[in-house]
């Protein structure tokens, strides 16, 4: 693993446990939101989308951003749906109104598959933009 992506795992590491340690400690959701792991994630996918030399190479880098978010928020699911003690993880605007169940198996399910993709070709398209477009028009070809 590259260095800076060790520095951008552990950091989103750190925010993800801050902002449990946070909406634990009861602090009111208004101000938990602002740790936020997102920002953190979309940081490093534009660090690696300018850094990533191939499409693979971006591709791996998205899964990587993607898994300590994904530990984080089934840890902290986890918690809520063994305790019953609501943290910012499972409120309405996150969940989709889904059960704590549907809601833990959708991160499993969604941080393996679609959330890395999407972050994927977020981070292509940043790509794309940085190189001028003339790099993807070459690819295509």
């Amino acid at each position: 693993m590259k260095p800076a992506m060790k520095v951008f795992v552990c950091l989103i590491l750190a925010v993800g446990v801050i902002r449990f340690a946070l909406t634990i400690a009861g602090l009111s959701d208004d101000v938990v939101k602002y740790a936020s792991m997102t920002v953190v994630i979309l940081a490093g996918a534009v660090y690696f989308a300018v850094a990533g030399r191939t499409h693979k190479e971006r591709l791996k880098d998205a899964y990587l951003l993607i898994l300590p978010y994904m530990a984080i928020e089934v840890a902290a699911l986890g918690f809520t749906w063994a305790t019953g003690v609501q943290t910012i993880f499972h409120v309405s605007e996150y969940s989709f109104g889904m059960s704590i169940g549907y809601h833990t198996l959708g991160h499993l399910v969604g941080g393996l598959t679609w959330e890395p993709l999407g972050l994927f070709v977020v981070m292509e398209a940043v790509w794309a933009v940085y190189t001028g477009g003339g790099a993807l028009v070459r690819a295509v070809r």
